[in-house]
């Protein structure tokens, strides 16, 4: 069902008196900021007819329509937010990360492979761990030892979890860690650098 579709049945819903409420409002929110980091990789027969869709959708709930990304231009200074460290990593994804394949830097990339291992050990249980994993959480550390590196005991840890991941792609709250380690990593290396041949697919 496309986003034309669920403006056309939610109008149909909201005129037979169905009440508008918070989780409404933010799966339509939510809705909007799929669609935005999925733009650049939409299908350009379509985009019209969805950009109007949800609009229809933002009219209907009284949402604040979600502004377009502001995506990295792959050559000025990386700028890392004020703030923890799991929403530094959420807003570095959003600059840094496409909708599909690999990042254009390797700031992008260390952003990218800490939040995907992240998700596959923590939310996936590891169903898809391969090979390609190994060798991304292998890139992932050695890019913490690059450039403007972590501090050594930082290396270290990073070296340990990879150990304990590597192999089943298992472990308790580790690969959260290397996710707070990127977003540091990042701001030491705020210098845009070219992504290079990677020995993994995904």
């Amino acid at each position: 069902m496309d986003i034309q579709q669920v403006a056309v049945i939610s109008k149909i819903f909201l005129d037979a008196g169905v009440k508008i409420s918070d989780k409404m409002k933010s799966y339509v929110k939510k809705i909007g900021e799929n669609f935005e980091f999925h733009r650049d990789n939409f299908n350009p027969d379509s985009l019209e007819c969805t950009e109007n869709g949800l609009k229809q959708l933002y009219e209907l709930f009284s949402v604040s329509p979600v502004p377009p990304l502001n995506r990295h231009d792959g050559s000025s200074q990386i700028t890392v937010i004020e703030g923890p460290w799991y929403k530094q990593h959420d807003a570095l994804w959003k600059l840094l990360v496409p909708s599909s394949g690999h990042a254009k830097t390797i700031q992008g990339e260390v952003i990218r492979i800490s939040g995907k291992v992240a998700y596959e050990v923590m939310d996936n249980g590891g169903m898809n761990w391969d090979s390609d994993y190994r060798k991304m959480v292998k890139f992932l550390v050695e890019c913490f030892a690059s450039a403007n590196p972590l501090v050594e005991e930082e290396q270290n840890e990073a070296k340990k979890i990879e150990q304990l991941i590597s192999r089943f792609g298992k472990a308790d709250n580790e690969p959260e860690r290397p996710m707070e380690m990127a977003v540091k990593w990042v701001a030491q290396n705020p210098e845009p650098m070219e992504i290079g041949t990677l020995q993994y697919r995904r």
